[in-house]
């Protein structure tokens, strides 16, 4: 029977204590932790999406369960990413869910889920900008690392993202870091248009420096293109 105590047996039963230590670690200021493994919630998340009681009464009971622990929050949002529901159904939920991924582990692992964003970019990428240009830290991270996740692979979803990017409002650390891992996506897929972004001098100084520092890490870029954008280094 599909209720609050028989999900959270189940994650019980998944949880590893000491990798929840390391988990917690990760997390600056970190909810309590379980321990539960990304890819056993994935998986759990896959099946729950398909449960016989059907998607309005998986998330209704998701939506009841605790939501202090990390992986009961991480569990709806991998719901919400493989459930079938109407593109503006599931921004509704979305939006509710949001105000809980309130960390960037809880925020990076919805995103990822969410590959259904690719099959409609005309509906989600509009809401992934605005997303963006919110002035909170982590609803701007989440559109921020949904758009690099699913559109930096096409050349309009590069440029859109790169226009987030310099749009978004948010000086808080895990939104700027999101803006510069975006940014360095686009770059090492792009390299011309990476170039002359940065070039634009259109980021704050510490976006700027920390996309040319995620560059000059990325094994995908060329020993030259490295050089080419340490040169636009600031201070």
């Amino acid at each position: 029977m599909l209720n609050t105590e028989s999900i959270m047996a189940r994650l019980t039963s998944m949880a590893e204590p000491e990798y929840a230590v390391f988990s917690a670690h990760l997390i600056p200021n970190p909810p309590p932790v379980l321990g539960v493994r990304l890819p056993l919630l994935r998986r759990y998340a896959a099946e729950l999406a398909k449960d016989p009681a059907g998607v309005d009464r998986v998330l209704e009971v998701l939506e009841a369960l605790d939501p202090a622990p990390l992986e009961t929050r991480m569990l709806r949002g991998m719901v919400l990413g493989c459930v079938k529901l109407p593109d503006e159904e599931r921004w509704q939920h979305l939006e509710s869910f949001l105000p809980l991924a309130d960390n960037w582990s809880l925020c990076d692992s919805t995103a990822a889920g969410c590959k259904f964003m690719r099959r409609a970019p005309s509906f989600w990428l509009p809401k992934l900008e605005e997303l963006a240009g919110r002035n909170e830290e982590f609803p701007a991270r989440f559109g921020l690392v949904c758009l690099t996740d699913h559109f930096t692979a096409d050349p309009e979803g590069r440029r859109r993202t790169l226009a987030a990017c310099a749009a978004a409002p948010c000086p808080a650390l895990y939104t700027r870091l999101g803006a510069a891992w975006a940014i360095c996506e686009v770059a090492v897929r792009e390299p011309e248009l990476g170039l002359a972004f940065l070039k634009e001098d259109s980021l704050d100084d510490f976006t700027h420096n920390k996309a040319i520092q995620k560059i000059r890490e990325s094994h995908r870029a060329s020993p030259e293109y490295r050089a080419a954008v340490q040169l636009l280094k600031r201070g």
